[in-house]
C-alpha cells in the first residue's frame, strides 16, 4: 500500500515538475489555460512589420485633376485645345465632366461634355477643336467645333457641376479664375502650361529638369501657376505618364 502511494506521489510530482518546465520553456509564447477542462493553448507572438514610407509628394501639388495646358491659336485661330492632367496616384473617372467657357463679357457656354473616360494616375486627357483635322493631328481624345478666344476663361466641372479647376487669361468680366488671371501673351501661337513644381519656369519646363515631371503645381493663383510655351505640347490619354 505504501509502495502504491509512493508511486502515485511520484507521478504527481513529475507532472508538477513538467508543468514548471512548460512555463519556463514557453516564455516566448502567449499561453492560456482552462481550469474546467485542464486544456492548455499556446500562440506564438511575432513582431508586427512597420510599413516603409513611400515619400511625401512635393509641396503644392494638386490632389485633383487640373487644367494643364491651353492653346487658343495655332497656325490658325481654330487650333484650340485644353489638356487635363491627373497629378494623383489613382485613376479618376471623368465621364460626363464638363469644360465651360466664359467670354470677355462674362457670358458662359459649353466647350465640351466629356464622353465615357478616365484619366490614369499621372496621365493626360485632351480636348480640341476638330476643324481641318486638327484633332487628328494632335491625337485629341475628344473634339468638336467649339473655340476659345483671347480674354476668355475656362473651368472644369464634374458631372454634378462642381468646379474642379479653372483658369483665366487677359481681361474679362466675371471670369472663371483662381487668384489673378494669366498675363502671358499666347494669342499669336504657343500655349500656357501649368508648372510641374513651385520652382519651375519656362526653361525648366521646356528643356530642363522639369520636362517630364507632370503639370500638377497649383497655388490657386493662375498668374503664378502657368508658364508660356512658344511651341505647344499637347498630350493625350496615350501619352506617357509623368510623376512629380
Amino acid at each position: 500500500m505504501k509502495k502504491k502511494l509512493s508511486v502515485a506521489l511520484l507521478a504527481i510530482y513529475s507532472v508538477f515538475i513538467a508543468g514548471l518546465g512548460f512555463h519556463v520553456t514557453g516564455a516566448f509564447f502567449t499561453d492560456s489555460s482552462n481550469s474546467t477542462t485542464n486544456a492548455f493553448t499556446a500562440a506564438a507572438t511575432f513582431p508586427t512589420a512597420t510599413p516603409t514610407p513611400t515619400g511625401t509628394p512635393p509641396t503644392g501639388i494638386a490632389t485633383h485633376v487640373v487644367i494643364s495646358e491651353v492653346q487658343i491659336n495655332g497656325t490658325n485661330a481654330n487650333q484650340d485645345f485644353v489638356e487635363l492632367y491627373n497629378p494623383t496616384g489613382s485613376s479618376i473617372i471623368i465621364t460626363g465632366w464638363k469644360l465651360r467657357v466664359r467670354n470677355s463679357a462674362g457670358t458662359e457656354d459649353s466647350l465640351a461634355v466629356l464622353p465615357t473616360a478616365s484619366i490614369s494616375a499621372h496621365g493626360f486627357y485632351l480636348w480640341s477643336n476638330n476643324q481641318s483635322g486638327f484633332n487628328t493631328s494632335i491625337g485629341a481624345d475628344t473634339s468638336n467645333t467649339n473655340n476659345i478666344s483671347p480674354n476668355n476663361s475656362i473651368a472644369l466641372l464634374t458631372n454634378l457641376d462642381s468646379i474642379v479647376d479653372q483658369v483665366a487669361w487677359g481681361s474679362s468680366t466675371n471670369p472663371f479664375i483662381e487668384g489673378s488671371a494669366v498675363t502671358l501673351d499666347f494669342t499669336s501661337g504657343g500655349s500656357i502650361e501649368r508648372k510641374a513644381l513651385s520652382s519651375s519656369d519656362a526653361t525648366s519646363m521646356t528643356s530642363g529638369a522639369d520636362v517630364s515631371k507632370g503639370n500638377g503645381f497649383d497655388s490657386d493663383n493662375n498668374a503664378t501657376d502657368f508658364i508660356l510655351r512658344t511651341t505647344a505640347q499637347p498630350q493625350n490619354s496615350t501619352s506617357g505618364t509623368e510623376q512629380p
